[in-house]
């Protein structure tokens, strides 16, 4: 791709986004529902303008989610996920048993194989708290109670959920490692368990240090830095990048306000992040959905992913009053990226079908676009910048 292209397509899906994100804000709905609209306007089934084979696109989407969770995370102090740490494990947990069964048992009643109906139903099991959180963001409520809840669920739902989907990826290859497994595991609750308890630590210990380099900015440039090899470093496990971006934002949470980092990654994320929901947008054909069949396929998992995941999330906030508990839901409803991974994964092992992916697909955007404007709902009349300890 010469520089030239790449700066067209820049500037296109950038401008693109945020028109119709303005369009959408003037029309009461979150921003983000415009700028998936331009990526489906934009991408290879309507205009043709962007593909979602162009890698260095792909890639620089993907940054976009990595630095919206590694601001969520300088939001979020840790003493506020082990404030809620019981019902943020209940959440996460049944968060994924109730997908991972009701996912799985409306495929085989179907009469879908069984390696194929658990790929279904581990695309419906983890939750792409990106989109709810910039939802959140946005309302000014990324401090709110259930934000904690819902980032501590989603981290264990992700490792669950990638576990889950190493398993089934043996089975599909007929080669499942045992001991592969178990460290995936491991690796993956030390990673993040020595990151939540010692993070913080070494980052208040290494702040003078940090102070006397001579670059420029150099806390944030630090901060990028960590960001950036926790991300890596996270991917290299087996884990989502977005969860080692996040862990970084919370082992320097506190130090964040010394040194105003959560306003200069709020400037790179303006920019970053239409590009992560154009290009999810793009990867949808509506013309798929011309066939009654896969119509009604999509729209039934689509319904088993709203409703299993709500129910898990009811369920587990079972200490909470009734209003937190439906906000909780409400949250832990999109798939995004994650639920387009496992669909990916499936389509090269050539262990579904491209229907099947197409219903995968559709079900990761459809929750990903209803799920905005219930969040809206479920917060109505919720003061902006309400703090988490006073907050239902």
């Amino acid at each position: 791709m010469e520089n030239g292209n790449l700066l067209f397509y820049f500037f296109i899906i950038f401008t693109t986004a945020k028109i119709l994100g303005e369009l959408s804000v003037r029309l009461k709905m979150p921003a983000i529902i415009g700028e998936i609209a331009a990526g489906v306007l934009l991408g290879p089934y309507v205009l043709g303008v962007v593909s979602t084979s162009n890698h260095v696109l792909m890639s620089f989407s993907e940054i976009g989610v990595v630095f919206l969770m590694f601001y969520v995370g300088l939001e979020i102090r840790v003493k506020d996920l082990f404030a809620v740490g019981r019902t943020a494990i209940l959440v996460g947990i049944l968060g994924v048993i109730f997908p991972l069964v009701m996912g799985l048992g409306a495929m085989l009643t179907l009469g879908y194989e069984m390696v194929e109906s658990l790929f279904i139903a581990t695309a419906i099991m983890a939750t792409s708290v990106g989109i709810s959180v910039k939802v959140l963001q946005e309302l000014g409520l990324i401090k709110h109670k259930v934000a904690s809840i819902i980032l501590g669920a989603a981290v264990l739902d992700d490792i669950i959920a990638l576990t889950v989907l190493a398993l089934v990826k043996g089975l599909a290859q007929k080669q499942f490692d045992v001991v592969e497994f178990v460290l995936l595991v491991i690796e993956s609750l030390v990673f993040v368990g020595f990151l939540t308890l010692w993070g913080p630590r070494l980052a208040r210990r290494t702040r003078r240090s940090v102070e006397r380099l001579n670059i420029p900015e150099a806390p944030f440039v630090v901060s990028v830095i960590l960001c950036l090899g926790l991300a890596e470093l996270a991917d290299v496990i087996g884990l989502a990048a977005i969860i080692g971006a996040f862990m970084a934002g919370i082992m320097i949470d506190e130090l964040a306000g010394v040194y105003d980092l959560e306003s200069k990654v709020k400037y790179v994320n303006e920019f970053l992040l239409p590009f992560f929901f154009v290009m999810m947008g793009a990867h949808l054909n509506p013309r798929a959905f011309l066939s009654p069949n896969l119509l009604f396929l999509t729209l039934f998992i689509t319904l088993i992913a709203v409703v299993s995941k709500m129910a898990g999330a009811y369920i587990g906030c079972l200490n909470e009053d009734r209003r937190t508990r439906f906000q909780t839901g409400v949250c832990m409803i999109p798939r995004g990226e994650v639920g387009i991974i496992v669909g990916l994964v499936g389509i090269r092992l050539a262990t579904i079908s491209l229907d099947m992916y197409t219903v995968v697909l559709g079900m990761s955007l459809l929750t990903t676009i209803i799920a905005p404007p219930l969040v809206v709902m479920a917060f109505r009349g919720r003061r902006r910048g309400r703090p988490s300890k006073t907050s239902n």
